[in-house]
């Protein structure tokens, strides 16, 4: 029995040392793979001919070019490529077949983004930094007082003259923009750096102001009486609302005729009067010895009108007439008042019906 039982024993003792080492074959195996497969990650391919950049380099705005440039690439995460924070590994660094995969999808970004005829100049730089440091070289000077001079004149000999106010305010600040690329503040306190901004916040609301044109006179004195004095931005939000409603106004307007607008608006004091002397006063005197004939003052109008074709009365016309434009505010307080002189037994003597003297 007991040697039954020793051979029984014997296979498992002898299984043990194979299992062990068949799991030290597969971890090593593992850990092989493993690091096989993250010094040989998949490289992401970009789609170069996808992604557009909405500004194309012409070789004199490059200081906004630069800038939407380098947001775009910032928000791809690949600013290493153009800053030098991603250097060029050595060829046998695991590293460098993603790099360079990647830096060419930057740099197909940045000649993608320039007109074809600069092409030339700056597709044989090996790497998207070079590309990037050769653009500046060319086309930035933060020395050149002749483009800052140029920008500044620009600014101050700008108007609106009938463009929309949109436009101008937006050239503006496409200048201003410009100049504040080349000429950066200069301050170090944070203090000073408010303050500078302030100033110069004031001398660019009070250089908006003066370019608009004379039918904003009156938003612009209101503008310059806000307390506190405003940015530039708030400043053109006034005047933009004010632009509006003069838009809508002088639209409404145009639809209305002349002497119904008059009309609707309600004349309150006299306007009763004015009317109908000025009826009266463009009747012809009658050629019978210039007697005034209240009859013919009554049924013409002047132009030889024979009164209004809707509602028939003959003083008015149709541009006059009560029922098509509407009643004004004084028609009720009239009405009320002759029937009041109606229910009292007087009558109002109307200046129309007095006759002049014979001679």
């Amino acid at each position: 029995m007991e040697g039954i039982e020793g051979m029984e024993a014997a296979p498992a003792e002898l299984k043990q040392p194979n299992t062990a080492a068949n799991l030290e074959d597969l971890m090593a195996r593992m850990t092989q793979a493993i690091n096989q497969n993250q010094t040989q990650t998949p490289i992401v391919m970009h789609d170069i001919t996808a992604t557009q950049i909405g500004i194309k380099l012409d070789g004199t705005n490059y200081a906004l070019w630069s800038q939407i440039v380098e947001m775009f690439i910032s928000g791809k995460d690949k600013l290493g490529y153009i800053n030098g924070d991603l250097p060029q590994p050595e060829p046998n660094d695991p590293s460098f077949r993603r790099w360079r995969t990647e830096n060419s999808v930057v740099k197909g970004w940045l000649i993608g983004s320039m007109n074809p005829s600069l092409v030339s100049n700056f597709i044989r730089f090996p790497t998207a930094k070079q590309v990037w440091d050769s653009i500046a070289v060319t086309y930035f000077d933060g020395t050149d007082t002749s483009q800052v001079y140029d920008l500044k004149r620009r600014v101050n000999k700008m108007k609106q003259s009938g463009e929309p106010i949109e436009k101008y305010y937006n050239d503006l600040q496409g200048l201003w923009r410009e100049i504040d690329f080349r000429r950066p503040n200069p301050m170090n306190c944070v203090h000073d750096i408010q303050k500078y901004n302030t100033l110069l916040q004031e001398d660019r609301v009070y250089t908006f102001l003066d370019g608009l044109d004379d039918r904003l006179d009156k938003i612009r004195s209101d503008v310059l009486q806000l307390k506190p004095f405003p940015t530039v931005e708030q400043a053109y939000a006034h005047v933009r609302r004010e632009d509006i409603r003069q838009a809508v106004m002088l639209s409404n307007r145009g639809n209305i005729p002349d002497a119904a607008a008059m009309i609707s608006r309600g004349m309150r004091t006299g306007s009763q009067n004015k009317f109908t002397l000025q009826v009266a006063k463009t009747g012809n005197s009658s050629s019978h010895g210039g007697k005034f004939n209240p009859a013919k003052t009554k049924g013409h109008v002047e132009g030889g009108n024979d009164g209004c074709s809707h509602c028939g009365n003959l003083k008015r016309t149709r541009e006059t007439c009560f029922k098509i434009h509407g009643y004004p505010e004084w028609w009720t307080e009239l009405k009320a008042r002759k029937q009041k002189e109606a229910a009292g037994g007087t009558k109002r003597e109307q200046p129309w019906l007095i006759q002049p003297p014979f001679h």
